[in-house]
């Protein structure tokens, strides 16, 4: 008897709607009671109907008194929960003096020049050396070497054989009948003979005696 059926049906015949306040369920209900009560028929002959209805409406609002007690509320009330919201703790922002301020703009200023000058210095590619007291900034060479120490190093030339070419560029990558190639540069011979050779800017070959497009230097009868 204790389900939401019930309790509808106890509102329903108190002509009232759930939610209702505790106070004017307890009215309709003793005005209800009054009207259905035999000490109010005036001698009227029992009516079984009636005790019926009133044994059961009876029933239905010790029910809803239970369930008051027990959860606070009237059944069908909308249960109110208040929510606590925390105080937010704003805290004050600083504000840096301003002799900080300008000091740390110097800081600032004095870091981007250092990063300028190191990037202007990897860029040219320059070398320096703090343990000679009078060394200078001197530009590197393809073989890493600053130029006015540049050693002699094995370079191509015309009339070398294959076990030179060797020790100076390597095993070439392919050899095709008298060229052998390293990736986009080729070295030819003849009679097991540098003859020509093309140095490509992509594999340059370890030659300083002419430019990459340049034509090698055969020499002929007449220069004997």
């Amino acid at each position: 008897m204790a389900n939401e059926t019930d309790f509808l049906d106890l509102y329903r015949t108190l002509g009232l709607r759930p939610g209702c306040g505790l106070l004017e369920l307890k009215q309709a209900y003793r005005r209800h009671v009054g009207r259905l009560h035999p000490d109010r028929m005036g001698g009227a002959p029992h009516d079984p109907a009636v005790a019926d209805r009133l044994q059961r409406i009876t029933a239905l609002y010790g029910a809803a008194m239970e369930f008051q007690r027990q959860h606070g509320r009237l059944p069908g009330a909308t249960l109110r929960v208040r929510f606590s919201v925390p105080e937010a703790h704003v805290q004050t922002a600083r504000v840096p003096s301003p002799s900080r301020r300008r000091t740390s703009r110097r800081l600032g200023i004095i870091a981007l020049a250092v990063a300028l000058i190191v990037a202007v210095l990897v860029w040219n590619g320059v070398a320096w050396s703090p343990s000679t007291p009078d060394a200078s900034v001197r530009t590197l060479n393809r073989h890493g070497l600053p130029l006015g120490n540049v050693v002699n190093t094995p370079a191509l030339e015309i009339g070398m054989s294959s076990d030179q070419v060797r020790s100076i560029e390597g095993e070439p990558t392919g050899i095709h009948d008298d060229r052998w190639e390293y990736g986009p540069s080729w070295i030819r011979f003849e009679h097991d003979e540098v003859v020509d050779w093309y140095s490509s800017p992509l594999r340059s070959l370890a030659t300083a005696k002419r430019t990459p497009d340049a034509a090698p230097v055969v020499p002929t009868a007449s220069d004997n």
